[in-house]
């Protein structure tokens, strides 16, 4: 499979995993304050991919997430940006397809 095929799958499955956005969120010290929206963008040229290992590292990843600053629920929301690095692991499911097993965010 070519890099920038791998690229491009970890890029997608990088910026969808859940648990390890929302975990992040959940470390975040917002107070009293909440976020109920988030979103994240990674390019695939900021992975870069280690093929006899299965590992990779990215960087410049954009975690955009909201934050409900106001007394009331929709009084003041305010948009928050965080640039992101981490690394982590994939294994191949066929030719075609990989799946991320592990991945860390670096603060």
């Amino acid at each position: 499979m070519k890099t920038e095929n791998i690229q491009t799958q970890l890029a997608v499955q990088i910026s969808n995993h859940n648990k390890t956005w929302g975990n992040l969120l959940a470390n975040t010290n917002f107070g009293n304050e909440a976020s109920s929206y988030w979103t994240v963008t990674l390019q695939p040229t900021n992975i870069s991919v280690d093929i006899t290992t299965n590992s990779f590292t990215f960087k410049k990843a954009e975690f955009l997430f909201d934050v409900n600053v106001g007394v009331s629920s929709g009084d003041d929301i305010r948009l928050f940006t965080k640039q992101v690095s981490g690394k982590g692991v994939y294994q191949y499911t066929n030719k075609k397809m990989i799946e991320l097993t592990v991945l860390e965010i670096e603060e």
